[in-house]
């Protein structure tokens, strides 16, 4: 079970019902949407608008907003608030592409739909072949939409991924790795997770950390 921990003040966080974690001190709060917990520090304030809605029963209203965010380089558009209804109503009958186009996510996408074939995800493949040890347990940092999860998960190995953008997670959920669990986190501010994993990896990600020694040695 993973154990949870404020990236405010490091102290744990609980299960306070199914859509939100707390502290003992009861005066901090953090959404949990599509069982994916949300614990991006700096979007405290879109944590709060998304517990609201939760409080109030409206777990789609809750998605919108957390869809809606992105990496903070993203320098496109943000996505259509028509858009993003249809994805959480259609979700069941949509596709990849679909989900991704409707996201707004333009030359990521592009990338995403991609990347089975690209040469840094099947260096990647390499890597995990060549020093292969059948790991029961993973963890990816900066998983994306779950594509190295997906492929673990295809060898019965448990998969946790973490990534800052929540979108990313909830299409791995629905559309990738749908086995895997998820939670949200800006990974050069405190940890909310200490993973214990036979595996640990982080591909084609690390360009964007400033700090890459501290990630590397958490």
């Amino acid at each position: 079970m993973t154990v949870y921990r404020s990236p405010r003040t490091e102290r744990p966080l609980h299960a306070d019902g199914p859509y939100s974690l707390r502290n003992e001190q009861g005066d901090e709060r953090w959404p949990v949407v599509s069982g994916i917990p949300y614990l991006r520090l700096g979007s405290e304030k879109l944590a709060s608008e998304a517990l609201r809605a939760l409080d109030l029963g409206d777990e789609a209203a809750a998605l919108m907003l957390l869809l809606a965010e992105n990496d903070a380089w993203w320098d496109g558009p943000a996505p259509d608030s028509a858009d993003l209804r249809r994805l959480i109503a259609e979700r069941e009958r949509l596709s990849l592409r679909d989900a991704m186009a409707l996201l707004g996510w333009g030359r990521v996408g592009t990338y995403f739909a991609h990347r089975w074939s690209d040469p840094t995800y099947l260096a990647g493949l390499a890597l995990l072949d060549a020093h292969w040890t059948a790991p029961r347990t993973a963890f990816e940092l900066a998983c994306g939409i779950g594509h190295y999860l997906r492929a673990l998960g295809s060898l019965g190995v448990r998969g946790l991924g973490a990534d800052v953008v929540f979108a990313k997670l909830w299409v791995a959920r629905h559309w990738v790795a749908p086995a895997a669990h998820y939670v949200c986190f800006d990974a050069e501010a405190p940890w909310p997770v200490a993973p214990r994993a036979d595996l640990a990896l982080c591909t084609d990600a690390f360009y964007f950390f400033r700090d890459k020694a501290q990630v590397a040695a958490r």
